[in-house]
């Protein structure tokens, strides 16, 4: 086991989520429980600085998970701040992470790995 120097912030869908999927059109699925990223942030010293930190990326955050489900920026909700982040997920930050995998861990831009 490897001890990660980065909080994990895990997302999952609450209703106003899943309402804005659902009118997409799209495969939805059975078990939303399953559904939601987790995004590593940098290790904060106070809750105030994770708060901080969490606050200047929640727009970032928010646009990742809706392009999951839709790249036409014109159908995402037009506000994407951290209350509306909070409104349509639940947010669970966990202040250490730790790595159980045997593979090593891989970085990688999201473009560059052309899955988006």
């Amino acid at each position: 086991m490897k001890f990660v120097n980065r909080c994990v912030v895990t997302l999952k869908p609450k209703k106003p989520f899943i309402e804005w999927a659902t009118g997409l059109g799209t495969d939805l699925p059975e078990d939303w429980s399953l559904e939601g990223g987790s995004y590593l942030l940098d290790e904060q010293e106070t809750e105030e600085g994770l708060r901080q930190v969490l606050k200047a990326y929640a727009s970032e955050i928010f646009e990742n998970e809706l392009s999951a489900w839709e790249e036409d920026r014109s159908k995402w909700p037009e506000t994407r701040d951290m209350d509306t982040l909070k409104e349509w997920f639940d947010l669970h930050v966990s202040v250490a992470g730790f790595d159980l995998g045997q593979e090593s861990l891989m970085r990688a831009d999201l473009s560059d790995l052309d899955v988006m």
